[in-house]
């Protein structure tokens, strides 16, 4: 008997049904109590075992949601109650058809990947300094997922960075991969700039196909620049400048004599 078929959350949540013999056995009637998918569901007792005196009260059965960290949707499972004939003594049950219970388990996990920046923000400057940002998947997933890196800094003048490529894959999915931002020298003064570095799936190489509609995300990335073209810088010839008013240029100590 089930309140509303059964169904458990992979938070751990449970459900229950219960069991009961239709007539009175002549010994001990033995069920044995198993989960299709125990990475999905679990069942408590494994055993159930009824007598000639409580034959007609029910026992309870709790099934327990397992967690995973896959996106793998709800998942049906069934809990099978058979009878076990090695420890049954009323041999008329032996024959009893087994019985099963289907059981809906409810995902909690959505594909997805988290970029952090190394305090909140990505700047580096001309002078070749450097900054990190990381991406890790929110999902273990069932094979690769391949990442690209792509930027708006078309003539590569503003900045650099490596690697351009992650792959996860379901040993290394919660392991944040780090990128490090390397800024660009130029001489122009163009004040500080920003440019975007996109964060997206590698289709084409990406096994998973849950991983396939996840959108992108993007970064913004400060250039600190490092020219002024307000400043100009004079040079002596010799260390200083001395004129006559002769025209003479810069030997003009030697005319006095």
């Amino acid at each position: 008997s089930e309140s509303s078929g059964t169904s458990v959350g992979e938070a751990g949540s449970t459900d229950t049904f219960t069991v009961v013999l239709n007539s009175k056995p002549t010994g001990n009637v033995v069920f044995n109590v198993t989960s299709g998918d125990t990475g999905e569901a679990t069942v408590s007792p494994s055993a159930l075992t009824f007598t000639t005196g409580n034959w007609n009260s029910a026992q309870t059965v709790t099934v327990t949601g397992v967690n995973d960290s896959i996106d793998d949707g709800n998942v049906n499972s069934t809990t099978t109650i058979a009878i076990n004939t090695g420890s049954t003594a009323d041999s008329i049950y032996d024959s009893v058809s087994s019985q099963t219970v289907a059981v809906t388990t409810a995902d909690d996990d959505t594909a997805g990947f988290t970029i952090a920046q190394s305090s909140g923000s990505t700047s580096v400057s001309e002078a070749g300094s450097t900054d990190t940002f990381t991406v890790v998947l929110n999902t273990e997933p069932t094979g690769n997922v391949v990442f690209a890196l792509t930027d708006n800094d078309t003539d590569n003048t503003e900045i650099s960075y490596s690697p351009t490529t992650l792959t996860f894959n379901a040993g290394n999915w919660n392991t944040a991969q780090t990128i490090t931002v390397t800024g660009v020298d130029d001489s122009i003064d163009d004040d500080n700039v920003t440019s975007t570095i996109t964060v997206s799936i590698n289709t084409g190489s990406t096994a998973d196909s849950v991983y396939d509609s996840v959108s992108s995300q993007t970064l913004s990335v400060t250039t600190v620049d490092d020219d002024n073209s307000n400043a100009i810088t004079i040079t002596h010839s010799g260390g200083n400048t001395v004129v006559n008013e002769a025209g003479y240029g810069r030997y003009a100590q030697d005319w006095t004599k």
